[in-house]
């Protein structure tokens, strides 16, 4: 959705007359802006995705009139929302509302969890802000929720959209269908499996960013630059560029050294370059460039724990940005395809108990070696010392390859005493 404080925004920009700005701003919602300036979070028990629009407004109107209060307000909203409201997958809210931060229980808890159309526009966002000030925070959080929350909203064999993507341990997604189903979340659905390509590049003057390792080919016609980019990631850790064409112009080219990786090399036509950054920053190589050119770019990959923001004993597996997560079965998921039902996108089927579902026993510091890889399956583990032991053993793998099938993100880890 769109909110009328950038539409109204939009159009001054397009007809250069300043009397849209005016309805832009009165178009916004001051109760939700006045806190966010001051730095202020009043965002518990909103309906989020009638928030996140409005802050879009905000950075819109800021943009055109360099209004450094309202710009603030906009990357306060973020930096609360991405860092402070969102579990592992990037997305964030419960039945469609911010809960308290310091309290994840609901999203543990309800089969509504986060709900796709809230990070479609938290991507809107972020492309905002990271255009005004290319922070590589923007590029990290926009591939972690592209990976595992955007890809993994959409049924890859028959199609089909997510609504809802519960955090609850055991439960399921449900998926749209064509002649039944056409939420919000359809809507902002077919533009999220459309924009791959969005911000993958970003370019300033003389400056190349390479933001996302997604295999593209970049013509960048002001400057006679052709670039392709090859990978398997996030199979492979090992991404590779080859300049097609250039002006043989001196250009800065800007590798994203994400926070995940440790240890990143790069080399230019097999020799290898000193690295002039660390994780969290870019990469620069400035040179001129000729056709021809190879780029390797090598980011090692590692399983980490992350816990859950309110930082109680809930923890889930990452492999660099990817989220892992395990299929734990496929029993009485009733209305996997929605009908068409004014609750058809809400996997109402029945909700295991919680008190069944793995836990681990242990110290946190230690969970890390019960992963073991498995064999010519990249990104695929088994798990060890988990109870019940029924489940001993059980898979751990990308959680933007699992459909249709119930799922478990978060693991609880309980000491021995």
């Amino acid at each position: 959705r769109e909110e009328m404080n950038e539409i109204f925004a939009d159009v001054a920009s397009i007809t250069g007359n300043k009397k849209y700005l005016e309805l832009a701003r009165r178009f916004s919602h001051k109760t939700l802006l006045e806190p966010l300036i001051v730095g202020e979070d009043h965002l518990t028990g909103m309906h989020a995705n009638t928030q996140i629009p409005k802050v879009i407004g905000y950075k819109r109107i800021a943009d055109l009139t360099q209004n450094d209060a309202w710009d603030q307000a906009a990357r306060f909203f973020w930096n609360t929302v991405v860092n402070h409201r969102s579990v592992c997958i990037g997305g964030n809210s419960v039945r469609e509302h911010f809960h308290p931060a310091d309290n994840f229980a609901s999203m543990l808890n309800d089969i509504q969890g986060p709900e796709t159309c809230n990070t479609y526009n938290m991507l809107r966002l972020t492309k905002m802000l990271f255009q005004t000030s290319p922070d590589i925070r923007f590029a990290d959080y926009y591939e972690r929720a592209l990976y595992n929350h955007i890809l993994a909203s959409q049924q890859p064999v028959k199609g089909g959209f997510v609504y809802f993507t519960p955090m609850r341990s055991g439960h399921y997604r449900v998926y749209s269908q064509p002649e039944t189903s056409m939420w919000c979340c359809v809507g902002s659905g077919l533009e999220n499996h459309t924009k791959y390509g969005e911000f993958i590049y970003a370019h300033a003057e003389d400056t190349l960013y390479v933001n996302l390792f997604i295999p593209s080919r970049l013509t960048w016609k002001e400057k006679k630059l052709t670039l392709i980019q090859e990978s398997r990631f996030p199979d492979e850790e090992q991404i590779r560029f080859r300049i097609e064409k250039s002006n043989k112009k001196a250009l800065s080219l800007k590798l994203r050294y994400p926070s995940w990786a440790k240890g990143a090399s790069v080399s230019v036509n097999g020799k290898m370059q000193n690295i002039n950054a660390q994780p969290g920053e870019y990469l620069t190589i400035r040179r001129k460039w000729k056709a021809g050119d190879e780029i390797t770019l090598n980011l090692p990959m590692q399983v980490t724990l992350e816990q859950i923001p309110d930082q109680e004993h809930f923890y889930a597996f990452m492999y660099g940005p990817i989220v892992l997560a395990s299929p734990t079965g496929t029993e009485n998921m009733n209305g996997l395809y929605a009908d068409d039902s004014r609750g058809g996108h809400i996997a109402a089927g029945p909700r295991l108990p919680l008190q069944t579902m793995p836990v681990m026993v242990g110290d946190k510091n230690d969970i890390l070696s019960h992963l073991k890889k498995v064999e010519g399956k990249p990104l695929t583990f088994t798990l060890t010392g988990v109870y019940p032991e029924r489940y001993e053993g059980m898979i751990v793998e990308p959680f933007f390859r699992l459909y249709e099938c119930r799922y478990m993100v978060y693991w609880p880890v309980l000491s021995k005493q």
